[in-house]
């Protein structure tokens, strides 16, 4: 499993649920959710689940919020759905980090923290979870590049690259992903603490 073939996978699943929030007909959304977990907390296992946000839901949630930024930018407030994933228990994920030296199994990782030795294997989840993010911003740099969320929302929106919590590192991930103007304002709101 080379890196090509994992990255065609990947873009294809992202491509596909930005088709259906296309085929839904709403004119409101501005910005699509790539919300990073890893299934079951392992991290093996790294995981995006593809939404999106709409201005209706803005002006539901900006009652709740302490202001209009807030509501518009902090995924608390956002819709929260799935339109699709990408990574968790995808057989191809597996076998690229199987292939590349970084994946254990459940008996493995028992006898190294039964020698002492998890610290190993915190690095291999460590590179686990760069490689799959690396992946997933090329995936989304490509369909910025190719025109598909233009296409199928009839506007460029930014693709907001997020775990539960912002920080540095998902602030990172957003920024490589997205032409910058495309996220001016969700920068200026985390700068501002709005997030």
């Amino acid at each position: 499993m080379n890196r090509e073939t994992l990255f065609e996978s990947f873009y294809t699943k992202a491509e596909k649920a930005i088709k259906k929030m296309g085929k839904q007909n709403i004119k409101d959304i501005y910005a699509i959710s790539f919300w990073k977990d890893n299934l079951e907390d392992d991290p093996r296992c790294p995981v995006i689940t593809i939404g999106y946000n709409t201005l209706t839901q803005v002006e539901v949630a900006k009652r709740n919020a302490s202001s209009l930024m807030e509501a518009k930018w902090n995924y608390a407030f956002w819709l929260q759905n799935e339109v699709g994933t990408i990574g968790g228990n995808d057989k191809n994920l597996r076998l690229y980090f199987k292939e590349a030296n970084l994946f254990y199994t459940q008996q493995e990782y028992s006898r190294a923290e039964k020698n002492g030795e998890e610290n190993k294997l915190d690095e291999q989840d460590d590179q686990m979870q760069l490689v799959f993010m690396d992946i997933i911003i090329s995936v989304i740099q490509e369909l910025h590049k190719r025109g598909v969320i233009k296409e199928q929302l009839g506007k460029e929106v930014p693709v907001i690259v997020h775990e539960l919590e912002y920080y540095d590192l998902p602030i990172m991930w957003t920024t490589r992903s997205n032409p910058k103007s495309l996220i001016d304002e969700f920068l200026k709101s985390y700068n501002d603490g709005c997030l």
